[in-house]
C-alpha cells in the first residue's frame, strides 16, 4: 500500500505545468500550473478499496499528531509545519533558511548593455503577452537586448532553449518554468555556466540557485478578497459555492483557501472573539478545506458559512459559464461564487443573468486574482463585488528591474528569499479606479521592493 502511495505521489509530481496567473482561452489568463504535492492521505479508487476509510483516518491522524510534535519542536505554528501543502502556495513559514552561501552566479563587477534569455513555457493567454510586453520595455529602457522564447508547453523543449542561451553566452535569464521541477536541472546548467537565473510566476525550493523567483502569492490573494467579504457580509448567512480551474490545481485550492481563512478570520473580530494569530485562521480554514475537497462541500454553524457546491471551470469563461449554470440548477439560493480567477468570474455571472437572478443584488461575485481590463466595467456596475489583484506586467518588468540593481547599482541579491511575492490587494467598485488605467489591459503595476531575508526576519520579529 505504501508502494501504491509513493506512485500516486510521484505522478502527481511530474504532472504540472507552471502558470502565473489564470486559465487559457476565451479572453482567460494562464494560470502556470505549480508542480502538485500528493498528501500522505490521498485516497484514490484502489486505495479506498484495499484499506477502507477506517486506515484512511488513521493515516490523517497520523498526520495529525507528526504536525502538532514537529510543530511544537520547531517553535513554529503548527500551520508552517504541515506536510500536505497544496492548499498553502504562499504561505511561507517566518523561519527563512539562509541563501547567502548557495553559489548563484552573480557578477563579480558592473557591466551593462547586457543581453537577457526570457525562457517561458508557454504564452498561450492575453496575460502572458502583456507579462512578455512588459518584460521588452523594460530592457529598452535600460539598453538591454532581449531574447526570448516559447516552449509551447514542451518541457524538453525548454530545457533547450535555455541551453541555447547559455551557450549563446546571454548575461542572465529569466525563467518562467512549465514544470519547476524539471527546470531544477535548467537553472544549476545555467550557473555552473555563469549566469544568474530569476524566476517569476513560480517559486522554486530554497535550494535551488536562483536569485528569487517573482511571483503573486496565491494564498493571500484570496485572503485579502476573504477579509472583504467578510466584512460586506457581515451578520449575513453566507450560502456559496466554490469555482476552481480544477481542483486539485495549488494555485487554485490555495486561492479559495484563503478566501475561506479570511471570511472566518473578519467573522472572529466581528463576534468578538478575534483568533489570536492570524495563523490561527489559516489553520482553522485549511480545516474546513479539506472538507470542501474531501466532500465537495462543507458547512459550519460557528462561522455561518456553508459552501454547498463546488465546480471546476478550466480557468475560462465559457468553463466558469457551464459550471455556473450547473451550480445554479442545484443550488438556486446561493448567495456568492467564489471563483479562483476572473474569466470564470464572467462565465459565473453570465449564468446567473441566464437563470433570471441579479448579480450583485440575488448573487454576488467575488474572485481571487486578475483585473483584467474587462473586469473594470463589471465591478463598476456591481457585477461583480471584488477581485484581487494580480499584475502581469511586474511579472515581466520586475526581473528586468532586478537585473539591472545587481549589475549596475551593486546592490546584494546574495541572499533573497526563494519566492519575492508582488503586491497583492482587493479590487473593488468603490476602489477600481485607483488601480484602472485606460492605456492598460491590466490593473496598473504598483511599486514595491526587493526584501532579503534578513529584512523579512527582521519585519517579522
Amino acid at each position: 500500500m505504501k508502494l501504491k502511495k509513493l506512485i500516486a505521489m510521484i505522478t502527481l509530481i511530474s504532472m504540472v505545468s507552471t502558470m502565473a496567473a489564470c486559465g487559457s482561452g476565451n479572453g482567460g489568463s494562464d494560470d502556470t500550473t505549480v508542480t502538485n504535492t500528493a498528501s500522505d492521505d490521498t485516497v484514490t479508487e484502489d486505495t479506498a478499496a484495499d484499506e477502507g476509510t477506517t486506515a484512511a483516518d488513521d493515516n490523517t491522524a497520523d498526520d495529525t499528531q507528526d504536525n502538532t510534535a514537529a510543530a511544537e519542536q520547531s517553535g513554529l505554528h503548527e500551520i508552517y509545519t504541515l506536510t500536505e501543502r497544496n492548499a498553502l502556495s504562499g504561505l511561507v513559514s517566518p523561519d527563512y533558511s539562509d541563501r547567502s552561501d548557495i553559489d548563484k552566479a552573480l557578477p563579480t563587477e558592473k557591466k551593462s548593455d547586457l543581453t537577457i534569455g526570457l525562457s517561458m513555457g508557454q504564452t498561450g493567454s492575453e496575460f502572458f503577452t502583456a507579462m512578455i510586453d512588459a518584460c521588452q520595455e523594460a530592457c529598452d529602457k535600460y539598453g538591454y537586448k532581449l531574447v526570448w522564447t516559447n516552449a509551447d508547453g514542451n518541457i524538453s523543449t525548454q530545457s533547450a532553449d535555455v541551453e541555447s542561451m547559455i551557450t549563446s553566452g546571454v548575461d542572465a535569464i529569466i525563467l518562467n518554468p512549465m514544470d519547476v521541477t524539471a527546470s531544477e536541472a535548467d537553472v544549476q546548467a545555467a550557473v555552473e555556466a555563469g549566469i544568474p537565473v530569476i524566476g517569476t510566476g513560480v517559486d522554486y525550493p530554497e535550494s535551488v540557485p536562483v536569485i528569487t523567483s517573482i511571483l503573486a502569492n496565491n494564498y493571500f490573494g484570496g485572503w485579502e478578497t476573504g477579509v472583504y467579504l467578510g466584512d460586506f457580509f457581515k451578520d449575513q448567512h453566507i450560502k456559496a459555492a466554490a469555482l476552481l480551474g480544477m481542483m486539485g490545481h495549488t494555485i487554485d485550492e490555495s486561492r479559495i483557501n484563503g478566501m475561506i481563512a479570511g471570511i472566518i478570520y473578519k467573522r472572529a473580530e466581528q463576534t468578538g472573539n478575534a483568533f489570536a494569530s492570524e495563523e490561527d485562521a489559516y489553520l482553522e480554514a485549511n480545516e474546513m478545506f479539506n472538507e470542501l475537497r474531501s466532500n465537495g462541500s462543507l458547512s459550519s454553524d460557528k462561522w455561518d458559512l456553508e459552501i454547498v457546491a463546488q465546480g471546476e471551470g478550466s480557468w475560462s469563461i465559457d468553463g466558469g459559464l457551464a459550471a455556473s449554470e450547473d451550480i445554479i440548477v442545484g443550488h438556486p439560493d446561493i448567495n456568492l461564487m467564489m471563483c479562483s480567477c476572473d474569466p470564470m468570474g464572467q462565465g459565473a455571472i453570465t449564468a446567473i443573468e441566464g437563470a433570471g437572478l441579479e448579480p450583485g443584488k440575488d448573487v454576488y461575485v467575488a474572485c481571487a486574482a486578475d483585473g483584467g481590463k474587462e473586469i473594470f466595467k463589471l465591478l463598476e456596475d456591481g457585477k461583480m463585488q471584488v477581485t484581487g489583484y494580480n499584475c502581469p506586467y511586474l511579472n515581466g518588468s520586475s526581473p528586468v528591474d532586478l537585473i539591472y540593481k545587481i549589475f549596475e547599482e551593486d546592490f546584494d541579491a546574495a541572499n533573497l528569499p526563494a519566492a519575492t511575492d508582488l503586491p497583492t490587494g482587493c479590487i473593488t467598485k468603490e476602489n477600481w479606479k485607483d488601480f484602472y488605467d485606460e492605456n492598460m489591459e491590466y490593473c496598473k503595476p504598483i511599486d514595491f521592493e526587493f526584501k532579503s531575508i534578513d529584512q523579512l526576519k527582521s519585519e517579522r520579529s
